[in-house]
């Protein structure tokens, strides 16, 4: 199982709406508590987390589920956080920040949600990655991302 990224503090600590939705998904993730040979209960570890893109594509709902949940600033906060990532993380980190969050975030437009709202809050190497998600799928780009 992969651990906790060192960034991740930073993320969910851009905004209380982050930090809450994490805890309450990593709560639901660990479910009952677990119980050893004896019967006793095993306390759960920091290891005992949902897969990172699954956290990731939790964190998205934050931003589309009702925007008034993160001031601009806070958006703005996690953004950074994100595109840090993409522009120093990990393979992997960065591997995740494009399939967990940014392809939440481009499935939520399709059911609804203003990506444009907060498409000038991202940074460029998340842009990009947009971008270059919808060249894959096959999907036109609305000419305000291509132009981005």
């Amino acid at each position: 199982m992969m651990s906790t990224p060192p960034w991740w503090q930073d993320l969910i600590s851009a905004s209380p709406a982050l930090t809450d939705r994490d805890r309450k998904a990593v709560a639901e993730w660990r479910g009952e508590p677990k119980a050893d040979e004896d019967g006793l209960p095993v306390e759960a570890t920091a290891e005992d987390v949902p897969p990172l893109t699954v956290r990731l594509g939790n964190l998205t709902r934050a931003f589309t589920d009702d925007t008034s949940v993160m001031t601009a600033a806070e958006r703005r906060r996690a953004f950074d956080v994100l595109e840090r990532v993409q522009t120093a993380g990990t393979k992997e980190d960065r591997t995740a920040v494009v399939t967990g969050f940014l392809e939440a975030l481009l499935m939520a437009a399709d059911r609804g949600f203003d990506l444009r709202a907060v498409s000038d809050e991202l940074g460029p190497a998340s842009q990009s990655s947009c971008l270059a998600l919808n060249v894959f799928w096959g999907i036109t780009p609305p000419d305000w991302m291509r132009s981005g």
